[in-house]
């Protein structure tokens, strides 16, 4: 791989990356000022995800799946975003997050003036930050890289 190429590959991840921490981070700020509801846990569990690559390695994380039902004007809605950002972590995050969310328990609900079957649980950015920094990086690397690396 020409290091043009890889250096344009990594600006591009790099752009990726940042641009998805960038939108959470924002949506999440935004999510502040929503208005909230007193809602339920229906239920509450950790959904286990094993990834494949190409030589047959796996890698496995762990994502606290929280399904809550709440009303606006009479209307019942069912939501399961927790946070805005990352929603998979290792074992021991994901089962702490999902604990704190026991079924049946009462969950304050923000929701989306503008769409109310838009909600969170939580109104923060879940690795927004370390995306933002990762894709800086990434981006800086990659520019490095395709700039000053010698075309051989």
């Amino acid at each position: 791989m020409s290091s043009l190429l890889l250096g344009g590959f990594l600006v591009l991840i790099g752009a990726i990356l940042f641009i998805i921490g960038f939108v959470a981070t924002r949506r999440s700020k935004t999510a502040q000022s929503w208005p909230t509801a007193s809602g339920t846990v229906l239920n509450s569990d950790v959904q286990v995800h094993v990834d494949y690559d190409s030589d047959h390695g796996s890698s496995t994380t762990y994502e606290p799946v929280v399904t809550y039902q709440y009303s606006i004007m009479g209307q019942n809605y069912t939501a399961t975003r927790i946070a805005f950002g990352a929603n998979r972590f290792g074992r021991k995050k994901a089962y702490e997050i999902a604990s704190k969310y026991p079924a049946g328990s009462q969950v304050i609900v923000h929701y989306n003036p503008d769409k109310v079957s838009d909600a969170t649980l939580e109104v923060v950015a879940r690795g927004g930050t370390t995306f933002i920094i990762v894709g800086i990086i990434g981006a800086v690397i990659g520019l490095v890289v395709a700039v000053f690396t010698p075309v051989g």
